[in-house]
């Protein structure tokens, strides 16, 4: 948790984008108050692994957030499918509610994912009835004080298990349940109290986060035609087995994942039905009092590895915020006061532009592909002079075409070109390919000849055939003014291919910064590995490491 830190937003190009190339639906919210759930912890704490989301993302944690949109200054609470801490966000407005008058942003920021949990497990999976008996295993926390409130709603007869006598006093006090309906987390000996306060029959319904034996324990607690609503991730994980024995009684499993509702993706039915009937369940809720705001531990911007590092002590009663920024006192503000916080900057690529990597069939040119995708490029042009002609290669587009599957918001429109930059008809057909997509915004020369050798064995055949796809096609770039005025991202790579394992030998050894070279762009030479190549030319690798070998020998 250490390793924690806030870095550059990836919408940072958003507010700059034209109208046609923003979703109709997309919103821009400034944060206020951001919320840690259970999930974000052990996702940091490594406990559990990400889904497929975490082939794109190395920030997957931020669930809900309360704030303000930027674009009305209404002050409004929601939820992301991640990157949630944060000072922006960019969401869609289903995923947004307004937060009610006599409500503060903080006291909206306890309530998103807390009660859409615990209405979709309750209500929308476990199908709830007036006067059912409920188990809600770790009472205290968010989720478990939102569903004690909809049970009790409900007329519901509930059960609780905590982690302390703390919780246990906060239990009885703030809602009234008996010592007899409150069990011990921690151990398997509330299956033995609650069945014998049941007289043996079970509860009707269970809300369950524990895992491992007390999993176990509270399905033998579920009476015959009940539901079992795990919200945990652990166990399922893990692949724990059920024993089938207990589906006699006519009893259901459910796995409750909002993470698999978010991955249909904002255009999908599925999701759209889904946020709807939330939304009515919700207002309904905070119009009978039924939704309202749970208890709370705040912390500061500056402190959210702390925040992190409490919330895994299990101490904690309710929620536990990070504190962004401190509200106004007026209800509608478009433009709050500039928030100045100590980020690492990283790259991220404008969504809207073409970028070309020249040589990006290689095994670096495809990882560095996979790279400029994480950092938000979304249009790319692969230049190989031989097309697709491996296995390996296949496999790695085939993979971008499944992240657009797996997450609609990443749809790669990818194209790989046979243009070739050392001729300068290529070069313009290259452009044109590119620009038909979107403006060009960046240009990587990975391009690779390898003819390496002492200079003295040098020919100026074999180094013009070695220089020739690096300089000649960054010479023809400059000469098509329609393209200086767009690109901002010219790189010339240099890679294995010049075998630093003899560095004062290697012919292309070279590196330089020329701003008089190209006028309006910089070079820069970057060492980059090219496992894919040396696997592929293998023997003529071996056959010049030993000829230096000899020679200095």
């Amino acid at each position: 948790m250490s390793s924690l830190k806030w870095f550059d937003a990836h919408h940072k190009y958003f507010p700059n984008l034209p109208d046609s190339e923003k979703k109709e639906q997309e919103v821009l919210c400034n944060v206020y108050y951001s919320a840690l759930n259970f999930k974000d912890v052990v996702l940091v704490s490594g406990k559990i692994q990400p889904g497929p989301e975490g082939a794109l993302f190395d920030c997957i944690i931020g669930l809900e957030f309360a704030g303000r949109r930027s674009d009305t200054g209404q002050r409004v609470m929601g939820m992301v499918p991640f990157k949630g801490i944060a000072t922006t966000l960019l969401t869609y407005k289903d995923y947004l509610w307004d937060i009610p008058d006599h409500w503060s942003i903080e006291d909206a920021a306890t309530v998103p994912v807390v009660y859409v949990t615990a209405y979709y497990a309750l209500i929308m999976r476990g199908s709830l009835v007036e006067g059912e008996s409920v188990l809600i295993h770790s009472g205290a926390g968010g989720v478990g004080q939102a569903a004690i409130f909809i049970c009790q709603s409900m007329g519901c007869d509930v059960f609780v298990t905590v982690g302390n006598d703390e919780k246990r006093d906060f239990m009885k006090r703030k809602f009234n349940i008996p010592d007899d309906h409150i069990g011990n987390s921690h151990d398997v000996t509330f299956e033995r109290q609650f069945m014998t306060v049941t007289k043996g029959k079970g509860i009707d319904v269970v809300l369950n986060s524990l895992t491992e034996d007390k999993l176990q324990a509270s399905l033998r607690c579920l009476a015959p035609n009940g539901r079992f609503l795990e919200i945990g991730k652990y166990d399922m994980q893990m692949n724990k087995s059920l024993g089938l024995f207990a589906f006699l009684n006519n009893i259901s499993f459910h796995g409750v994942g909002l993470d698999c509702i978010f991955r249909e993706g904002p255009s999908s039915k599925k999701l759209k039905a889904f946020m709807k009937e939330m939304t009515r369940l919700l207002n309904e809720g905070i119009k009978n009092n039924v939704v309202k705001p749970i208890e709370k531990t705040v912390f500061g911007v500056k402190e959210a590895e702390q925040a992190f590092r409490y919330m895994t002590t299990g101490k904690h009663v309710g929620k536990v915020l990070i504190k962004i920024r401190d509200e106004e006192e007026e209800k509608i503000v478009v433009t709050p006061k500039t928030l100045v916080v100590k980020a690492t900057t990283r790259t991220w690529f404008h969504p809207s532009k073409t970028y070309i990597i020249v040589g990006g069939l290689g095994g670096f040119g495809l990882e560095l592909a996979y790279w400029t995708v994480l950092r938000g490029a979304k249009k790319l042009v692969l230049t190989s002079r031989t097309g697709v002609k491996n296995a390996y290669q296949k496999l790695y587009l085939k993979r971008f075409k499944e992240f657009g599957r797996l997450i609609e918001d990443y749809k790669i429109d990818l194209t790989v070109s046979t243009n070739n930059l050392t001729t300068l008809e290529g070069t313009h057909r290259l452009i044109d390919e590119a620009n038909a997509k979107g403006a060009v915004g960046g240009v990587f020369n990975l391009a690779l000849v390898l003819k390496d050798g002492f200079i003295e064995n040098q020919t100026a055949d074999t180094f013009k055939q070695c220089c020739e796809p690096k300089f000649e096609g960054l010479h023809h770039l400059d000469e098509l003014k329609q393209v200086t005025t767009d690109v901002s991202l010219i790189k010339l790579l240099k890679k294995e291919e010049h075998f630093q394992v003899i560095q004062e030998t290697v012919l292309n050894s070279y590196g330089f910064r020329r701003e008089d070279f190209l006028g309006r762009f910089d070079i820069f030479t970057v060492l980059g590995s090219e496992a894919d190549f040396l696997s592929t030319h293998l023997p003529k690798v071996t056959e010049i490491i030993s000829n230096k070998i000899d020679n200095r020998s």
